[in-house]
């Protein structure tokens, strides 16, 4: 009983040091994407850090800090276990994982095993800020029917494409869709900004409307992405190497992300318009 009580003394009385904790794992995780993750995966990293951030901040009034021995030591030893990891080598798998994980150790430190419950949002933040990309790239590889709908795109565009498979041959040259251009990085970072943007906004919709937001954000990154390979092999097929290599791992890259990000915050005004709640007064006057 005097061990317990000691241990959630200390979480009522620590939320300061909570807060230093919770900012020393933010510092590490930024510090290690800068310096082994991509652009996109840096920018990903602090918006989703900044937005769990931001909520609990809205609420942190409400807020309990109360855990017991076994909830605080488990999160300690999660902790534990990503400083170790992130002092040596540090793989981008390890980078997609690690906040989840440390949201997951910090909600059991803060207020135990309830914790999870109390901080789902946060948690749930952290999970499709890059855990999808993961899950999908080892569950199913898309590059066939990316490929199948580039050569669509082509086709109808008038080129005289041909596909075998993972690859597209124009009379000028051929590519290849492999793993990394299949399009998974696009759709898991539409379907993260989504559930982004539904945790954030406070939108009175019924649970599939809430969906179809998440479902056409995957969509859109499927598509983008059909674009951006179908640009780059007419690029191999003209020969144009270096407008290839920009728009494939350089800054042109990034360009198609914002272009799926600006279509899903159209989408998104699209469908509160939609499911806006109707006045008495307009449905009269219709």
């Amino acid at each position: 009983m005097k061990q317990q009580a000691f241990f959630k003394r200390i979480s009522i009385a620590s939320p300061f040091l909570l807060l230093v904790l919770g900012a020393a794992i933010i510092a590490i995780h930024l510090t290690l994407s800068f310096k082994t993750g991509g652009s996109d995966r840096q920018i990903t990293s602090v918006l989703f850090w900044l937005t769990a951030t931001y909520l609990i901040r809205e609420r942190q009034d409400k807020l309990e800090f109360q855990s017991g021995p076994v909830a605080s030591l488990l999160g300690a030893l999660l902790l534990s276990l990503l400083l170790l990891k992130s002092s040596g080598y540090c793989e981008e798998s390890f980078l997609i994982g690690y906040p989840f994980i440390a949201g997951i150790a910090l909600a059991l430190i803060a207020a135990g095993f309830r914790g999870l419950r109390t901080y789902w949002r946060e948690l749930v933040l952290l999970f499709f800020s890059g855990i999808p990309e993961v899950l999908l790239a080892k569950l199913t590889d898309p590059a066939p029917l990316t490929a199948h709908f580039a050569s669509s795109i082509l086709w109808y565009s008038g080129f005289d494409v041909t596909q075998s498979g993972i690859y597209l041959q124009l009379p000028g040259g051929s590519v290849q869709v492999y793993s990394g251009c299949s399009g998974v990085v696009a759709m898991t970072q539409l379907l993260g900004m989504s559930v982004l943007f539904l945790m954030l906004l406070p939108l009175p919709w019924k649970w599939f409307q809430k969906l179809l937001l998440p479902v056409a954000a995957v969509a859109i990154g499927f598509v983008v992405n059909a674009l951006r390979v179908s640009l780059m092999t007419i690029l191999v097929s003209q020969k144009q190497m270096e407008a290839f290599d920009y728009w494939h791992a350089g800054s042109g890259s990034l360009v198609f992300s914002v272009i799926g990000t600006f279509l899903l915050v159209i989408l998104l005004k699209i469908l509160i318009e939609l499911f806006a709640p109707k006045l008495p007064e307009q449905e009269e006057l219709k």
